[in-house]
């Protein structure tokens, strides 16, 4: 009887675990078709770029449903039942406490959801390619199979029966070399392994080829690129890195801020960091390209450099200094080249952008302009739509 109750349990908790599981990715569902259908407000709003450093990211949803108990509506009593009407404070005395508001209020529900789901969506939503890696860097890594056997080890992984086989050979050797007549009796010997009888398992590091890539990021600091700018940069820069980073087993990042002058810089530096001086875009690429050859090998490394800047340069730098380090340099080596021109409400191109279209015939070189946040999912297809 009691193993029929048992087994009976055990089949309701287990179809409970299948309705659960149903509920569950019914749910994903939901909120990837939620995501999808709101995915240029919420890239607009910026709330998701914000959320740095996790796997799992909270994304805000007004339109969706969680689930919820629902009570029996019939008057059953109990605490809330009472009398007293809808919205009415609860106090000590009639007529104290504050007065209920007027109107329904708005609230967005939070769902979590993977990173690698998120760019999932964006790939679907904006049809990207997926990426082909070209260059791999070699990652040494210690292997599992301890298929060899070595004299020297940790004490885990000390071979004690082999080492008492090699105890006991170098006694029967040394006994045979020095064999006395039988009419000498010894005592039985002990056989006590040393040093040089241990044998430790060992296991040949293994080189495991990797796709790594580094993405480059450049921006303006004068002061026209403050502020709005700024923000708008900042959302083209997630949405590129995590799309790269589902395409790349490592990604590393590089800041440069540039006016007349470039320098590397960290990344809450990169998006705060401001000045009033001149714009000289040229610094910055030549950094860029000293950077790529001191620290990251073309033939190791896929390299993904993006500058943003107004479209406004010093007279002359574009086609005389960054044309050259563009043509000869930096996109030999890069996957490709990304230029972003960031204005609020100026579609047409700028001086830099005019030049670099001029005098660049590469494939290589992807512009795009950012005239306002509605512009940000249309530059991220530019950019992502080629799949290098």
């Amino acid at each position: 009887m009691a193993g029929a109750l048992a087994a009976q349990a055990e089949l309701l908790a287990r179809n409970m675990r299948k309705r659960i599981r149903k509920d569950v990715e019914r749910f994903k569902r939901i909120v990837r078709g939620e995501i999808r259908q709101n995915l240029k407000d919420l890239i607009e709003s910026g709330e998701i770029a914000g959320q740095r450093g996790r796997d799992v990211v909270k994304i805000p949803i007004k339109s969706i449903k969680t689930p919820e108990f629902r009570y029996d509506p019939r008057d059953a009593g109990g605490i809330g039942a009472g009398d007293g009407e809808l919205g009415e404070p609860v106090s000590a005395e009639p007529g104290e406490g504050f007065q209920p508001g007027q109107g329904p209020g708005s609230h967005a529900r939070e769902v979590e959801i993977e990173l690698r789901e998120l760019a999932e969506i964006l790939g679907e939503e904006l049809q990207l390619p997926k990426i082909e890696p070209k260059g791999q860097k070699n990652r040494v890594e210690s292997g599992d199979d301890f298929s060899d056997v070595a004299t020297t080890g940790p004490e885990a992984l000390l071979m004690k029966r082999r080492a008492f086989r090699e105890a006991l050979r170098r006694h029967t050797q040394m006994e045979t070399q020095h064999r006395l007549p039988a009419k000498y009796h010894f005592d039985p010997v002990v056989v006590v392994p040393i040093k040089q009888d241990f044998r430790y398992l060992h296991s040949e590091p293994s080189i495991i080829p990797e796709a790594s890539a580094v993405i480059i990021y450049m921006r303006d600091a004068s002061g026209s690129m403050s502020g709005e700018k700024t923000e708008i940069i900042r959302q083209e820069n997630y949405w590129i890195d995590l799309w790269l980073r589902t395409h790349y087993s490592q990604v590393e990042r590089v800041y440069i801020l540039h006016d007349y002058e470039a320098q590397e810089v960290k990344e809450d530096e990169f998006y705060e960091l401001s000045t009033g001086g001149g714009t000289r875009i040229s610094a910055a690429y030549e950094l860029c390209s000293k950077i790529i050859e001191r620290r990251y090998p073309a033939d190791q490394w896929n390299i993904y450099p993006f500058h943003f800047s107004d479209g406004e340069n010093w007279i002359g730098d574009t086609e005389n200094y960054c044309v050259p380090i563009l043509r000869d340099q930096l996109l030999p080596k890069s996957n490709q080249f990304g230029y972003g021109q960031v204005t609020l409400g100026r579609r047409s191109a700028g001086l830099h952008l005019l030049k670099l279209q001029e005098n660049l015939q590469d494939e290589k070189l992807i512009t795009s302009i950012i005239s306002g946040r509605e512009d940000i999912l249309g530059s991220i297809k530019e950019f992502l739509g080629k799949g290098r």
